[in-house]
């Protein structure tokens, strides 16, 4: 099919997208168990099940629930645990791949998460939401007769500092606690108590216990970025505490040797707060000693790509079967790409390439295939079997990332979920080009995407778009609403100004307590650069949009230049003063800000002097605010305050609430919404950039 007789997408095309990822390879190498995330329209609901693709084949569903995900193979690979909702909660149930029926295997209260084999295969680790009346069973609630308590089930009594968090919600008294189950079935046990929450953890090879990631000091909710590694024994017992980072370096997501004497781990600075990096770590379990791998490799070990359409995540810290090497991804540049490095030398060696950003990834014991699940600029998510003992170099791609270079292995594509989709609707492709906002600043990487069915010597109305964060990137991933603007006739402006992950410590961290400086002279940047490269942009038909930190800085934009015709702020940061009190974390800020408080007068100049709010009196562009009214992390007090201000001043203003939904709902937020936003999007551009 041309170009020219394919269909523009549709915002209810989003719809029909299907989203593989959390891909867990058979310990043969033979098959690839994924997670697919579809969506009912109907019920305005989305449904996941597992699948299983093999090369040759044509992958097949191997799940029949509507809520089952987190599929993890037994050792010996005749046996898949997986998570399900089939039951009312989330509980692990096992299928063996000779056939049958699922068995369900934890029937606990309130559900259950996080499920790992041990390597005997005689056990799962898991872990659950547990309150001080631990492991109960599962069990409908009784209906409450009492018409005072029935009545009022639903007041929130808070005594927590840190008491909700976005995505979540308000938190009650139960806390996430490591436990295990045999895999025969039998009695589950809880390894771990007290008012504290456990994560991720990993079997020591032995599988005597247990080593996972706790913030257990007494006053936790006050250092919220704290984290140490400890271990608990299979049988119980007092959990013991491995390393001693403090403040210093918070430790997540453990990963434990083949001989079981060292300890991978991802690791952050708590008084960072996101703009550090996660940098790759080995504590010597004999010694305690706790040593950095690849010091010198200037980017984070973590997956800090921004898209609206989020797949299943999925994979780890993964030890070669020798010792030698640890493999996990790195984000550089706009991709994220699995490497390795050595564990003596910390040497880095990029195992995959191109423009892609992996979402998931799992390798076999013996570290010689893995499964991939990743996005490109032109597809949003599928499966590939990688041959990691089979080099073949990735065609080289112009201005990729500056620290991470060649890589790339042999791949074989096992899913084409969205091909039907793809091959009737054009879909322009994004290019990447370079710019600095002056002599002496950085380059800063940005895109722009052409409208659909651009007509040479045409010039067409643009978007500048800002990522949220700022402790984020743009990555050369697949982004639903650019398309969809440029099928409404938009051509898309996009960049990692600084603040961006990606590109280094120092080129993320010149802006901690100081937005709206360096970060607005890039974007800027990127609309002049654009402009000057690509003959199609009209400058005088140009709009901004960004979400959460991006809406602070298109609040900043327009308070500081008309250059704009039209605007669209998402679940804005206004008033960084009152964020304090109203954010799920706001208070934690003070860190960056360097203040004791933020309520005493002499406090308070810092955050005022980031607040978009003090600035409303030059807002001249017409401004779409959109907020979700159960957002946490960026209240809708924030967008109020804006709508107030601008309304007063009889400013062109409309202010879209969208109820029961978190910060993420252009994300993850009921399918339908979805589509309302993106139509309400078009919309407010066109009215004003289509004249």
């Amino acid at each position: 099919m041309s170009l020219t007789t394919r269909r523009t997408l549709q915002a209810e095309d989003l719809l029909a997208l299907k989203l593989a990822g959390d891909v867990q390879i058979s310990p043969d190498g033979t098959r690839v168990a994924y997670v697919l995330q579809e969506i009912d329209a109907e019920t305005n609901q989305y449904k996941t099940a597992i699948w299983l693709a093999r090369e040759g084949h044509e992958p097949v569903p191997f799940t029949g629930g509507r809520q089952d995900s987190a599929p993890r193979w037994s050792p010996d690979g005749r046996c898949l645990a997986f998570l399900s909702k089939r039951s009312g909660s989330s509980q692990i149930w096992l299928l063996s791949m000779e056939g049958g029926e699922a068995r369900q295997l934890t029937h606990i209260r309130g559900g259950v998460d996080a499920p790992v084999w041990s390597p005997c295969g005689q056990w799962i680790a898991f872990t659950a939401h547990l309150d001080e009346k631990g492991i109960q069973p599962e069990s409908k609630e009784p209906e409450e007769k009492d018409p005072f308590r029935k009545y009022n089930r639903d007041v929130k009594v808070i005594t927590r500092l840190l008491y909700k968090m976005d995505g979540v919600g308000y938190y009650d008294n139960r806390r996430t606690q490591v436990c295990v189950i045999p895999a025969a079935g039998g009695t589950p046990k809880q390894l771990t108590s007290g008012p504290f929450d456990h994560h991720a953890p990993a079997w020591t090879p032995d599988g005597r216990g247990l080593v996972f990631a706790a913030n257990r000091l007494p006053d936790a909710d006050w250092h919220p970025y704290c984290s140490e590694l400890w271990y608990v024994d299979r049988e119980g017992g007092e959990p013991v505490q491995l390393t001693h980072g403090g403040s210093d370096l918070a430790a997540e997501k453990p990963a434990v040797s083949p001989d079981g004497r060292q300890i991978a781990f991802l690791g952050t600075e708590p008084l960072e707060q996101g703009y550090g990096l996660t940098g790759l770590y080995v504590l010597d379990r004999e010694t305690g000693a706790v040593r950095r791998l690849a010091a010198g490799l200037d980017r984070g070990f973590y997956n800090e790509a921004i898209t609206d359409l989020p797949c299943p995540a999925g994979g780890g810290l993964t030890w070669s079967p020798n010792g030698r090497w640890i493999y996990g991804i790195v984000s550089d540049g706009g991709q994220v790409h699995l490497v390795k490095v050595g564990t003596s030398t910390g040497a880095v060696v990029q195992v995959t390439g191109g423009d892609r950003v992996i979402h998931a990834f799992s390798l076999t014991p013996d570290c010689r295939r893995a499964a991939l699940a990743y996005a490109t600029p032109t597809s949003p998510s599928d499966v590939y079997l990688a041959r990691l003992d089979e080099p073949h170099p990735a065609p080289r791609v112009k201005h990729c990332g500056a620290v991470l270079e060649g890589g790339g292995v042999a791949e074989v594509q096992l899913t084409c979920h969205n091909a039907a989709l793809f091959a009737e609707v054009e879909m322009p492709t994004p290019e990447r080009f370079r710019f600095r906002a002056g002599p002496d600043a950085p380059e800063v990487d940005g895109w722009v995407l052409a409208p659909a069915g651009q007509e040479p010597g045409r010039k067409y109305p643009t978007i500048l778009q800002i990522h949220g964060g700022p402790m984020g990137m743009y990555g050369c991933g697949f982004f639903f609403e650019f398309q969809w603007l440029a099928a409404r006739g938009y051509a898309v402006i996009w960049s990692n100004p600084r603040g961006s992950q990606g590109y280094g410590h120092d080129f993320c961290r010149c802006i901690r307590a100081d937005w709206g400086n360096l970060d607005y002279q890039d974007v800027m940047a990127a609309v002049d650069a654009a402009v000057c490269r690509y003959d199609f942009i009209d400058p005088d038909r140009l709009g901004v949009e960004g979400g959460s930190y991006g809406g602070f800085m298109v609040n900043w934009v327009i308070g500081h230049t008309d250059r704009f015709k039209a605007a669209v702020t998402s679940r804005p940061v206004v008033n960084r003063w009152s964020a304090m009190g109203t954010s799920d974390t706001g208070y934690s800020r003070v860190v960056q800000f360097g203040t004791e408080n933020w309520w005493e007068p002499e406090n308070m100049a810092p955050y005022l002097k980031q607040s978009p709010l003090l600035h409303a009196s030059r807002m001249n562009t017409p401004l779409l605010i959109e907020s979700q009214e159960g957002d946490l992390r960026c209240p809708v007090e924030q967008a109020e305050q804006l709508y107030a201000a601008l309304r007063f001043q009889k400013k062109t203003v409309k202010f879209v609430r969208y109820p029961n939904e978190f910060h993420g709902m252009s994300r993850n937020g009921k399918p339908w919404h979805r589509v309302h936003r993106l139509k309400t999007i078009a919309d407010w551009f066109d009215e004003y950039l289509k004249k």
